[in-house]
């Protein structure tokens, strides 16, 4: 047990990342149901609500014929899907042409070919505090030195930012603005316009990541900072994935200029294209207005989850429990009680039957973050969040330093 502990407590074994640390996940697996418990993932594995059966032969027209089947247009994408997602940015302010538009297979490969292109190892790269974990492990993977900038309600405090540019000259600036993972926070639309500012002064590109900014249940829609790009300073990734389907691994670029032609060779080196027959049947499924239907249901769906998991959160966890609700996104961020990790709760947590992701993960600095977690309400219907939420309450309070 303490070997399988010391894996888990390493910062850069992380659990959600299974294709890296598969046998990390089976062992976690393996030591709760030696306990005889059924776990409950609060992480990442889904029950979302993915448009299952939709993918028949009426979306893969006979008018395609063996083209469907090619590689279909080298590197950059499938025409057609590349004009329908110029549809959807320009209804979020997004103004771009198809030719700006490069196909990726899942917003991680958009990060990784903008890195790749822009960045050699040793050169700095500032990012919120805390990110996305598998983004962190990516520009670890490439040798970057990784800045990090503190994040609060309103996201990252960009009026921290201009002494950081000046002492350390980082080459990119890579942002979640919309329900950032994992903090679930929007960047304020004051701090976006600030952010653009100081990235046109101090000449550095934005990376802005929008995973998942289409899932809105609450409040106003705030401008993609792309949508405030007039100098092509801004290169912007989208996905698919988070609102179709995980396995789907369909993502976009938008950029401009001699930086569009520089992604598109990477792109094309390092897999020729993004899947031809996946590529026509997303798009056949948008053009036919499902994706829209859909969208709208998996908000529907998924802000009763965000409520029933908040609800639980109430119940159930202790009332020193620091949490902000947010207004979208998959992600609920929890500050536990003074006097508990999260990493130390992690195995107990697994033998009572339920997982979650340890805040020091999402750090640039992996000892910071020792009282978060993250918890993904998307995953699960409302009476296995409840029964996970109790599980993870009963870990907590036996954890909990008994009053002096």
């Amino acid at each position: 047990d303490g070997q399988l502990f010391d894996m888990v407590a390493d910062p850069g074994q992380t659990r959600d990342a299974a294709a890296q640390h598969p046998e990390v996940a089976a062992r976690l697996r393996r030591a709760a149901q030696e306990w005889g418990r059924e776990v409950l993932p609060l992480v990442g594995e889904d029950d979302r609500p993915f448009p299952v059966g939709h993918s028949k032969t009426t979306l893969l027209p006979a008018r395609d014929g063996v083209e469907a089947l090619d590689y279909g247009e080298f590197g950059s994408g499938y025409p057609p899907l590349r004009q329908t997602i110029t549809h959807i940015l320009a209804s979020q302010g997004i103004q771009a042409s198809p030719d700006q538009v490069l196909i990726t297979s899942g917003s991680q490969q958009g990060i990784a070919l903008v890195c790749q292109v822009l960045l050699k190892p040793g050169d700095t790269i500032l990012v919120e505090s805390p990110t996305y974990n598998l983004a962190l492990e990516l520009f670890r993977s490439l040798g970057l030195k990784i800045l990090g900038v503190p994040v609060d309600e309103q996201g990252m405090k960009v009026e921290t930012l201009e002494p950081l540019l000046q002492k350390w000259h980082p080459r990119l600036i890579y942002t979640i603005p919309n329900f950032q993972n994992p903090t679930g926070v929007c960047l304020s639309n004051a701090r976006r316009r600030m952010l653009l500012e100081l990235a046109r002064r101090y000449n550095v590109p934005i990376l802005e990541d929008d995973y998942a900014g289409d899932l809105r249940y609450e409040g106003r829609a705030l401008p993609a900072i792309k949508a405030l790009d007039q100098s092509g300073d801004v290169i912007y990734t989208g996905t698919f994935s988070k609102m179709l389907m995980p396995g789907l691994r369909l993502g976009f670029l938008i950029a401009s200029g001699p930086i569009f032609y520089r992604l598109l060779s990477e792109k094309w080196v390092t897999d020729f294209t993004t899947s031809t027959l996946i590529q026509r049947t997303l798009e056949e499924y948008v053009s036919l207005g499902r994706y829209q239907t859909h969208l709208r249901r998996s908000c529907r769906l998924h802000l009763i989850r965000r409520d029933a998991m908040l609800n639980a959160i109430r119940r159930h966890l202790p009332r020193e429990v620091h949490f902000e609700v947010p207004q979208g996104g998959l992600y609920l961020w929890l500050r536990l009680p003074e006097g508990l990790s999260a990493l130390q709760l992690l195995l107990p947590a697994l033998q009572a039957g339920v997982e979650f992701t340890p805040g020091s993960w999402f750090f640039p600095n992996p000892t910071e973050g020792e009282r978060y977690l993250r918890l993904n309400f998307a995953t699960q219907p409302p009476d296995r969040i409840e029964e996970g939420i109790r599980r993870l309450g009963e870990v907590m309070r036996r954890a909990l330093p008994a009053p002096r």
